[in-house]
């Protein structure tokens, strides 16, 4: 039974799909000022003359770009070490230059201490141990979402969210209540617009006798800057935690301005890693910055999900000029990651 306002519903199946919203975090001034979210700047009718950024993950470092080449100054702020942090460490380096290299001005190992609007309309943007705010005309948090169900009122079904308020889902992405499944962002089972379409493919298949599920599923993600950073899998450092477990692996990297397309199109920056699992030949992951990076990641994404041999593409013919025909090449500079 499903109560809303006055009125109730009543279904054999419920499906909940209530996704997520901007998060701010608890910075003293920062909701009294107003920030915009990845939501509200699309509402924007003017470039900003200077907008400052909290947050140097992927939402912040592509708006971050985007507003660089609509003419505002841009300051990035990032709490961590380095900027996109999931990444490796050369990965995070291979960003700050190309964005600095633009104009967008990377600050990391930063903590924003308070935020104000002075009576100009301005922002100030004070850091921990710094004398003189970081002054803007506008401030984007990019720092996360916040999955919507509070509202819910799940525990009158047995529901218990997690400490972060996502909802535990099995590999069919049923809630712990018969006959109740959450889907989205909500879920933690995936935070991007491809695996929430794929919960919902997922399920309908499974209303009409399929047996599908999210378990083992092979997520591709990608950074939409200019030029774009694509994943799946392992990355480099994640493998060499894996050997300690007794696996083994081939690595291939190559620089995007050895590729020809790359060079053709003035686009080489970026790099391109490949790994592969010894003992299987199967991919275990692949990281590239660069040009198609990614509609390109996606390929490796295919033959993961074929479960193929990576001989398969090391020997397959590829149309020329283009950044895809560098996979038989690299392919066969396979070696030993040590």
């Amino acid at each position: 039974m499903v109560v809303a306002g006055e009125q109730r519903f009543a279904a054999a199946r419920v499906y909940l799909n209530t996704g997520t919203r901007p998060a701010l975090p608890p910075i003293p001034g920062l909701a009294e000022s107003a920030p915009l979210t990845n939501e509200s700047i699309l509402d924007l009718r003017e470039a900003p003359e200077h907008l400052v950024i909290i947050g140097g993950s992927y939402i912040g470092l592509e708006f971050a770009q985007i507003f660089r080449r609509l003419g505002s100054a841009v300051t990035v702020l990032e709490a961590s070490p380095r900027i996109a942090n999931r990444e490796e460490p050369d990965i995070s380096a291979r960003l700050t230059a190309m964005l600095e290299d633009e104009g967008v001005r990377v600050r990391t190992g930063v903590s924003v201490a308070a935020v104000e609007r002075t009576p100009d309309g301005a922002v100030a943007v004070t850091l921990a141990g710094a004398a003189t705010p970081v002054m803007g005309s506008h401030l984007l948090v990019a720092t996360g979402r916040h999955p919507n169900t509070e509202d819910l009122q799940l525990h009158t079904v047995g529901i218990t969210t997690d400490a972060q308020g996502y909802i535990p889902v099995d590999d069919s992405l049923l809630t712990v209540a018969p006959g109740i499944w959450a889907l989205g962002d909500m879920n933690r089972r995936g935070a991007f617009t491809h695996t929430s379409y794929q919960d919902h493919e997922i399920v309908l298949d499974n209303l009409t006798g399929g047996h599908r599920s999210v378990a083992g599923r092979l997520t591709t993600y990608a950074m939409f800057t200019d030029p774009p950073l694509g994943r799946i899998g392992l990355s480099e450092s994640e493998a060499r935690e894996a050997m300690a477990s007794g696996r083994r692996f081939l690595l291939a990297t190559q620089e995007m301005a050895k590729v020809s397309r790359a060079k053709e199109e003035g686009e080489t920056i970026g790099v391109i890693r490949v790994l592969v699992d010894e003992e299987t030949h199967r991919f275990a992951g692949i990281t590239m910055l660069g040009i198609n990076a990614d509609e390109i990641v996606q390929v490796i994404a295919a033959m993961m999900a074929a479960d193929a041999p990576y001989e398969a593409l090391r020997d397959f013919l590829p149309v020329h000029p283009t950044v895809t025909e560098f996979f038989p090449t690299i392919l066969k500079q396979l070696k030993p990651l040590a």
